[in-house]
């Protein structure tokens, strides 16, 4: 049992403090409280200023001295990372010397996993791309040459290689039948067949009420009078379901449920538009239901504008729900429209179990710094969020596409090498996108060949979005001792 005993000033720090130790002991996987018992390992939590009261007379067995939390909210702060014993440590002032020594922890880590998973930086940045989110390029990450890097899972790891040391028992394993680390495979569903008269119309009379109502209608009209279908229209999802059955793999399919209500950029289908599978037209709602009694799982692609509208959420997740049949546990917002301050809250009063849209539209990595499951943290009422993160890190277009890195196949296998091995160095969880309908573009296809063969071969755990929510959420219950 690790019992944790934290010292603050307020009570709004000591629930921040329970929040971060609480993200970061789960994965370590040892039995924790933060009652004050005798326990086979003891930390300490206290203000870096109170360090003179030798709190090692005391013989706590882990000390994590935190600074005041106000010098990372300046919105000019300059962070700044550099390695320190092979891992890359975010500071503001003076560069750790050390990580762990004498029983302490040298590096503010209480005050910089606040800072990346409460992803304070999107509260104090407000600036945002064409699709209203929060860029890649402006992450602090980002701008030290990072994203890459889980900082956080490496934090968790040289912790957890210390505690061992001093307990001298295995933890718990991190994933199911004791896997080197969680893969969720996941689709995106954007677009079906074309020329649906009534998704076209829809399209024109929205346009009327829309600033830029004339290109709108002009695009409508060219789509729906197009000669010949789209190259990346001619698939048949059963490619996806039958290529992943053959390694004995399931995957998590995200479909948009949209309204009336639509917005032009939303996908272009309805819950009943026809899609080829198995050689067959066949209406999304039909194919949904017979994947998920195969072991694939369904859940909610969220509209544009859903992201900050409850009720307009809400209708979607039911109109997906009654029209398929299928449960729906998680979710992930089309374009990956995220607002800090309204999106988690609105998923969580919705009840749904796990959000998987925290990712970047034009580059991969890791936006929180970490690659693991994690519940968010509501800053508002500063509280944990009743729900489970399950961070994107790979999405097919940040190889190809023209907003992207726009890679060949073989530089992008190098990419996601780099991006797997850190997850599988830390034992963490790696979540991938990619989209059905490009299902005929040559790169994209063989890219995800390649990965679904690298899995197979490895011990890495591949599973759905609703399997990885579960599993977290019973490691939780088991080691998080009130």
């Amino acid at each position: 049992m690790i019992s944790v005993y934290i010292e603050s000033k307020d009570h709004i720090t000591e629930n921040r403090i329970c929040y971060v130790m609480t993200q970061l002991l789960i994965p370590i996987g040892f039995p924790f409280t933060f009652h004050l018992k005798s326990g086979d390992f003891s930390i300490a939590c206290i203000p870096k200023n109170a360090l003179e009261n030798n709190y090692n007379n005391r013989k706590f067995d882990l000390i994590i001295p935190y600074d005041e939390y106000d010098l990372w909210l300046r919105d000019d702060v300059n962070i700044k990372v550099d390695k320190v014993e092979g891992i890359h440590v975010l500071y503001i002032d003076e560069m750790p010397k050390y990580l762990i020594h004498n029983g302490k922890i040298g590096f503010d880590l209480i005050n910089i996993v606040f800072y990346l998973l409460s992803r304070q930086e999107e509260y104090i940045y407000k600036h945002r791309d064409l699709w209203d989110c929060f860029s890649a390029t402006y992450s602090t990450l980002y701008e030290n040459g990072i994203l890459g890097v889980p900082v956080i899972n490496y934090y968790i790891k040289h912790i957890r290689t210390y505690i061992q040391q001093k307990i001298r028992q295995p933890s718990e394993p991190m994933w199911k039948n004791g896997a080197s680390c969680a893969v969720i495979l996941s689709h995106d569903v954007d677009r079906l067949l074309p020329k649906y008269i009534s998704i076209t119309l829809n399209r024109m009379l929205k346009a009327r009420k829309n600033l830029d109502a004339f290109s709108i209608f002009m695009s409508s009209i060219k789509e729906f009078l197009s000669i010949s279908e789209s190259k990346s229209s001619k698939w048949d999802l059963s490619d996806w379901t039958d290529k992943e059955d053959e390694l004995g793999f399931r995957s998590t399919f995200f479909l948009a449920a949209n309204t009336k209500d639509r917005h032009v950029d939303d996908p272009s289908y309805w819950i009943n538009s026809k899609l080829i599978y198995e050689g067959k037209k066949m209406a999304l709602c039909d194919v949904a239901k017979i994947i998920e009694n195969e072991g694939w799982e369904i859940g909610l692609h969220g509209s544009m504008n859903s992201y900050r509208d409850q009720e307009l959420l809400s209708k979607e997740r039911d109109l997906l729900i009654n029209q398929t049949g299928c449960s729906v546990f998680g979710i992930r917002q089309h374009y990956l429209r995220f607002d800090v301050n309204k999106t988690w809250r609105i998923y969580e009063s919705l009840g749904f179990g796990y959000d998987t849209t925290l990712g970047f539209n034009e580059r991969n990595g890791f936006r929180a710094g970490i690659a693991l499951p994690f519940y968010p943290y509501d800053m508002q009422n500063n509280r944990e969020y009743n729900l489970i993160e399950l961070p994107m890190s790979i999405m097919d277009g940040n190889f190809f596409s023209n907003i992207s890195e726009k890679l060949d196949y073989n530089k992008s296998v190098q990419r996601f090498n780099t991006l797997i091995n850190h997850v599988l160095q830390t034992g963490g969880l790696l979540v991938i996108n990619f989209h059905p309908h490009y299902r005929n573009y040559p790169d994209w296809w063989a890219l995800y060949e390649y990965i679904l063969n690298y899995l197979a071969k490895s011990s890495a755990w591949v599973a759905t979005g609703k399997e990885v929510f579960s599993w977290w959420s019973e490691r939780r219950k088991r080691l998080c001792v009130i």
